[in-house]
């Protein structure tokens, strides 16, 4: 690993000097070696710093042999370096301790104060003298300070966060598809030619005036990258902009274009550090949220999973002790019934009229908590006797169409399913006024597996338009809780097997739409 960051931070000083420096080929104003060092320093014990320090000086030597740097300067500018990148990996450890250094606010403002604030600010006090040291004068040496600044610090917030967010796998495992790298590799090739059209763009080809509003011509593929990818996407976004911009500011003439090249690339840097940091701030929000989502559906899955096991142990426990005390208090009742004499006859009769109702009642309600028929005989014949069931207690005609060709499922989508068509048809008892439903099951092949639709359907008044967007959007609307809550909790359920919900209603009909793909890994292990 050493001599591996050894040949990064070589290639990085190559980098730098192919997208350009001043005329006196000492300061780059962009500078990716320092980075590299860093980001290694970060992922590794500090009791081992010394060997990629040790690893990286003989690849700094030989960058700095190409543009000829003197002995003195090259000790100063490597002695500079390791001190921003030590200083910035110890900061990052100390403060933000593991990956991932971006998921909030709190963390992306502390990295910025650490690795573009106080690292930079105080290597540069002996960075800027690499070009008193070439001949420049001290009288610029606040100058200078400023150049080595600026260069440490813009290489930190574009250059760090692509390469540290691509070191965490928990920011990316399992979002790699080949829509989103396309969509990215369209993003960062259109952000590319606006930024040459742009950069390209200076005298003589736009009046001067305006010159400050093709400055955002960038902004809105860089709040794109950000918003679709988070904080890889704003860090990949800005380095495409820094990239781009420094080397048309140091190859040709570009929109700062003032008599002194040195102040040109000042105000580039500003203006680079100006974008990057809100773009920065940004993506850390947008991860921050996506996080907080995912975490809130995990949790929401987890309850999910408890109540249904919690569910399992009652029914289990009504069936197997309750129920089976009150058979036994039943056969004492009419043992009792035998042996006593006339005059208490009708209390016996109506002792064992409510032992028989409350078997009726606790058979019901363990049925209603988890069917056992679910996990025994697949979920036709739960939903059948269920339908049976709901029929007696509502008064409402449900018409079941499932095939007789139809195939167990996963028993984790079976639960779903049934849990849907329980939630659905309680909803349509209270809420919709309809005397008659319909479910219908269908499962379909498909080229990646079989896909399932599950369908409810009820002649009643409708989903109020609020409650059907509020529930596939995942937001919240007070005024129809009791609605919503059922509605929100199937379209959980669905989304912890990685299915879909679709509401379609007006007044007179509603259909309630579930959608599961099955892989033929799945289908292979029921069967």
């Amino acid at each position: 690993m050493p001599l591996f960051v050894a040949v990064a931070y070589y290639l990085g000083a190559l980098a730098a000097f192919e997208i350009g420096t001043l005329t006196d080929r000492i300061f780059a104003p962009f500078w990716p070696p320092n980075v590299v060092l860093f980001c290694a320093l970060i992922l590794v014990p500090a009791r081992r710093w010394w060997l990629y320090i040790a690893a990286v000086f003989p690849a700094h030597v030989l960058a700095e042999a190409t543009v000829g740097m003197p002995a003195a300067q090259v000790l100063v500018a490597f002695g500079t370096n390791c001190l921003v990148a030590t200083i910035n990996a110890w900061g990052v450890q100390r403060f933000l301790k593991e990956p991932p250094w971006f998921g909030t606010l709190r963390s992306a403002s502390i990295y910025v104060l650490l690795a573009a604030g106080i690292g930079p600010a105080a290597a540069a006090f002996g960075g800027a003298f690499v070009q008193v040291l070439g001949d420049g004068s001290i009288d610029k040496y606040w100058a200078y300070w400023g150049n080595w600044y600026i260069s440490n610090a813009l290489g930190s917030m574009t250059l760090g966060p692509v390469f540290l967010t691509r070191f965490d796998r928990r920011s990316w495992a399992g979002r790699f598809n080949l829509r989103r790298i396309t969509e990215g590799l369209l993003l960062a090739i259109g952000l590319g030619i606006v930024c040459v059209l742009v950069f390209h763009s200076g005298r003589g080809i736009v009046e001067s005036g305006f010159l400050p509003a093709l400055l955002y011509c960038p902004l809105p593929f860089i709040l794109w990258a950000a918003i679709r990818f988070g904080q890889k996407g704003a860090s990949g976004a800005i380095l495409v902009v820094t990239i781009v911009s420094i080397w048309q500011n140091l190859h040709d003439s570009v929109i700062f274009v003032d008599t002194n090249p040195e102040l040109n690339v000042l105000a580039l840097q500003f203006f680079l550090l100006g974008v990057a940091v809100p773009a920065f701030f940004l993506g850390a929000v947008i991860d921050e949220r996506v996080r907080t989502s995912e975490a809130m559906r995990e949790l929401a899955g987890t309850l999910l999973r408890v109540q249904d096991e919690e569910r399992r142990r009652i029914a289990r426990e009504l069936h197997d002790s309750t129920g089976q005390n009150l058979t036994a208090a039943g056969l004492l009742a009419s043992r009792l019934q035998i042996v006593t004499p006339e005059s208490s006859q009708p209390i016996v009769a109506e002792l064992n009229e409510i032992l028989r109702e409350s078997m009726i009642e606790i058979r019901t309600i363990s049925y209603l908590l988890h069917p056992p028929l679910l996990d025994g005989i697949g979920l036709e014949m739960a939903v059948r006797t269920f339908l049976e069931g709901f029929s007696k207690r509502t008064g409402i005609e449900v018409e079941l169409d499932i095939p007789q060709d139809t195939a167990r499922m996963p028993s984790a989508v079976e639960l779903v399913l049934f849990r849907i068509i329980q939630e659905a048809l309680t909803n349509v008892w209270r809420h919709s006024g309809s005397t008659t439903a319909r479910v219908e099951l269908a499962q379909e092949p498909s080229g990646d597996g079989d896909r399932v639709t599950l369908n409810i359907e009820d002649f009643g008044k409708g989903i109020p338009h609020s409650v059907r967007m509020s529930t596939l959007a995942g937001t919240k609307i007070k005024h129809y809780a009791p609605v919503g809550l059922g509605l929100v909790g199937m379209r959980e359920r669905l989304h912890q097997i990685g299915g879909s919900l679709e509401i379609d209603s007006s007044k007179g009909k509603t259909v309630i739409r579930a959608i599961v793909r099955l892989s033929p890994k799945d289908l292979a292990m029921e069967r």
